[in-house]
């Protein structure tokens, strides 16, 4: 199979390599507009109790996520004088006229003094938004226009403008990455080929793999969700595939040609070392296949990137490459640079560095073995105290706006305001009687000695100070129909048969005692015939880790089965598979424990131009 590719690629290289011209501008232009709709996150499990708890929020009291956080600053007086207060509230309105605006909360229509700075000089309004994340995207730039305030300064954070900032920012980033790595691969190629015209190559196939790659991703994100996680593989991915596949193959053709000419070396290149290529690629892709049992959608679009990439890196290197050589021929050896020294061909003729080093190695095989495992084993032992987060706007950088507003929001207001606790409680009966007012009173009163929360929000909130007699009296009552701010507050927290309680924590979401607080309030007895739902940011936190723990092992015996048995097919051999698992597992190790030590606990922070959260993403 492999040869007949090979001389079906040798005899029609000029089609080959006109389809390949023809593709590349193509593949740039509809890879370019992938940014646009890869999804943010992803990481929520709808099996979990915080995906339950944030729909039944949303169905019943219309409150999600911080989409949009509008935030007010006055240069002189408090954000409660006349003319900032009407010219605050007009813009809420027109933002509120928006039909994708499912609900907006600020000072002015609740009376909640958390939404007033310690200085009095700023305020916010929170937007709850309709549909999927490009619907809230695009609902965010349309009303982003109508938030502004006269006379107001007035900044964005929440959800969205974070993720848009992300999206920005990894862009620009792939891109600048790009423009370093390729040069810096172009002097190494240039150092191994002595070669300018072989060392073009690898990096030909690579450009071409990594916009094929993603004009693929574009293709598949319109049928499917996909995270702008599938992004980082796909880059990293499509240039090291494209460059070790066509760097294998083209040293084999270099070997091969003076003995056999341009088209025996091609079918001699491609038949064996393509034939590696191809298991090679085979092997990585089954073992994506193995996220597929993840339900977070930012896992699967990790395999869906992984496997589009390692296909495209597959069919250039055994198609586009033979066309190449075929093509240039003798002149792949062109361009040489004769003050590099020596031919490179000296190691496979039994002398030079490499040939030495493996000498070395098999007459202390024993020796070198443990140093080596030793060494991995030491670099991957930080991996013993990972701690996984998710992104939000402190990964951003310190002058992004929605980053700005988020340390505004920490610091001058209550921290954590926009990323509560919140308990969903849904009751077997739908009528707000007296005794389902004085359950609640009793739940609210018992959660709130949770250590480190640094306020309960719930009904009893909107009328603070009353005994439970008084509020069983005052909530069955006609008299909160009179009073319309308090209709409103009570439509938040109460809607027939589910009752709401937020609860905003000292800490942040990914800090241990804010994870802990998930497990203690979800320890809190609900009332009798009474259902509790604990959901938030830190749930959903600790949720989505549990998620994925749980589902790890399945995971991994999934990949280690996949690589064994497209191995064992390749080579026949038992022992092979099994020594190749074993190395992935201490190169893992190695590389996991290289990221904990460098950005988890805060290493190279002025090398590398970032801050560390102490977590990893």
């Amino acid at each position: 199979m492999f040869a007949w590719l090979a001389r079906f690629s040798y005899r029609f290289r000029w089609p080959i390599l006109i389809a390949g011209g023809v593709l590349a501008p193509v593949a740039a232009v509809l890879g370019g507009q992938v940014f646009s709709v890869l999804r943010p996150g992803g990481y929520d499990d709808p099996s979990t109790e915080s995906y339950e708890a944030r729909q039944l929020t949303l169905e019943k009291f219309g409150i999600g996520r911080a989409d949009v956080v509008a935030l007010y600053t006055v240069d002189s007086g408090t954000v409660a004088d006349a003319a900032p207060a009407a010219a605050i509230q007009a813009a809420v309105e027109r933002a509120k006229a928006d039909q994708s605006v499912l609900l907006a909360l600020s000072f002015y229509n609740t009376g909640a003094p958390n939404f007033v700075s310690k200085e009095k000089n700023r305020t916010f309004a929170v937007f709850t938004l309709r549909g999927d994340e490009k619907e809230r995207i695009d609902t965010t730039d349309r009303i982003e226009k109508v938030l502004a305030a006269e006379g107001v300064k007035t900044e964005f954070g929440g959800e969205i403008p974070v993720f848009e900032a992300f999206n920005t920012t990894v862009e620009k980033d792939l891109r600048r990455a790009e423009l370093l790595v390729f040069p810096i691969t172009a002097i190494l190629l240039i150092l191994i080929f002595r070669s300018l015209v072989a060392a073009s190559v690898p990096l030909i196939l690579g450009a071409l793999g990594i916009v094929t790659a993603l004009a693929t991703l574009r293709l598949i994100a319109s049928v499917t969700p996909v995270s702008v996680f599938a992004l980082n593989v796909v880059t990293v991915l499509g240039l090291g595939l494209a460059i070790d596949y066509s760097l294998f193959i083209l040293n084999r053709y270099r070997e091969e040609v003076p003995e056999k000419g341009i088209e025996g070396a091609i079918v001699a290149a491609v038949s064996t070392t393509g034939r590696a290529v191809a298991f090679s690629g085979v092997t990585l892709a089954a073992s994506l296949l193995g996220l597929f049992v993840f339900p977070q959608i930012f896992l699967r679009s990790m395999a869906i990137g992984g496997i589009a990439v390692t296909v495209v890196a597959v069919t250039l290197a055994t198609t586009i490459l033979p066309a190449l050589l075929g093509v240039l021929g003798p002149r792949i050896e062109s361009l040489k640079l004769p003050f590099l020294g020596g031919s490179s061909e000296a190691d496979s003729s039994g002398s030079g560095f490499w040939h030495t080093v493996a000498l070395n190695v098999m007459k202390r095989p024993v020796l070198i073995a443990v140093l080596v495992v030793s060494f991995l084993l030491l670099l991957g032992s930080p991996f013993l105290r990972f701690n996984p987060s998710k992104q939000d706007a402190r990964a951003l950088a310190a002058n992004i706006e929605s980053r700005e507003v988020n340390d505004i929001l920490d610091s001058e207001f209550l921290p954590h305001e926009t990323t509560p606790h919140f308990v969903v409680l849904k009751s077997e009966t739908a009528a707000i009687t007296p005794e389902r007012i004085g359950e609640l009173f009793d739940y609210v009163q018992w959660l709130a000695t949770t250590p480190g929360l640094t306020r309960i929000d719930s009904v009893f909130s909107l009328v603070p100070g009353l005994s439970k007699a008084q509020y069983q009296g005052l909530f069955t009552s006609a008299a909160v129909k009179d009073n319309p701010q308090l209709a409103f507050g009570l439509s938040l927290f109460l809607n027939g048969d589910t009752a709401r309680v937020s609860a905003v924590s000292d800490y942040n979401i990914d800090d241990g005692i804010g994870q802990t607080q998930v497990k203690e309030i979800r320890a809190v007895p609900p009332p009798a015939h009474t259902r509790a739902l604990v959901g938030g940011n830190a749930a959903d936190l600790f949720d989505t880790k549990q998620s994925i723990k749980d589902r790890l092992p399945l995971t991994l015996g999934f990949i280690g089965l996949a690589t064994f048995v497209v191995l064992f097919l390749v080579f026949g051999s038992v022992t092979l598979p099994f020594k190749a698992m074993i190395m992935n597992l201490l190169s893992l190790t190695a590389s996991f424990g290289a990221i904990v030590f460098i950005f988890q606990d805060g290493r190279l922070e002025g090398l590398l131009h970032y801050t560390s959260l102490g977590t990893i993403d």
